[in-house]
């Protein structure tokens, strides 16, 4: 059995896997801690909501973050969508580093984080150029658990395209899985699931795991 918190509950692999944490039988208890409630304010008994003003200052939620055998960082956003470059890193990078820093302070031992394939700290990059920003951003989130803060395991996933579930698809998405090219958001979260798993039972060596393509996190799931 295990405990779980998770930040970015309300995105679109973040609520396919606190559905999936709040269905599985091996887990007692996930927290969120987010900006909004999370599963439409729905309450459940092995759901603890955690609803703050800003994911910049988590201290208040510190009690939360105890006893838990997993942290998730499902944290996703664009650059359109943050209101710019300043902004994308400030919530993929700094949001990351403080979720990281409460959950190593209350010694969580394992962090599992969704990246991107092709993600790179030390790549080259302006902010005006998107495609490198978006990469160098997200290699410095995966620093977050990494070498930032100590973890007893990790565990980095690096989706290339993912497809979110039906109602939420854009038409690109839906030409992917059309094609067989992209990884559905609840099987990421599945693979993220089960490899959480497979650490709590002591399955798992070592202790920095990288899934690195969609291929391989599908694989994953038959480990």
């Amino acid at each position: 059995m295990f405990k779980a918190i998770i930040i970015g509950g309300t995105g679109a692999t973040g609520k396919r896997l606190l559905d999936q944490l709040i269905k599985n039988q091996n887990c007692d208890l996930v927290t969120s801690i987010g900006r909004r409630p999370v599963l439409d304010g729905k309450k459940h008994d092995k759901l603890v909501d955690i609803v703050v003003e800003s994911l910049f200052k988590m201290s208040s939620t510190e009690k939360y973050w105890k006893d838990n055998d997993v942290f998730f960082n499902c944290i996703g956003t664009t650059r359109q969508r943050a209101g710019g470059a300043k902004e994308f890193i400030n919530i993929e990078s700094g949001i990351s580093n403080e979720a990281a820093k409460m959950a190593a302070n209350a010694h969580i031992p394992h962090a599992s984080l969704i990246s991107a394939k092709g993600a790179n700290h030390k790549i080259w990059a302006k902010d005006w150029i998107h495609p490198l920003l978006y990469m160098r951003t997200i290699g410095q989130k995966e620093q977050t658990i990494i070498s930032n803060y100590s973890f007893d395991s990790v565990s980095i996933f690096k989706p290339g395209m993912l497809i979110r579930l039906q109602s939420e698809r854009t038409w690109f998405e839906k030409f992917s899985e059309l094609r067989g090219s992209g990884l559905r958001v609840d099987t990421l979260a599945s693979a993220m699931i089960h490899d959480a798993e497979r650490v709590k039972l002591g399955r798992v060596g070592k202790s920095h795991q990288y899934f690195i393509g969609n291929n391989h996190i599908k694989s994953s799931l038959e480990l």
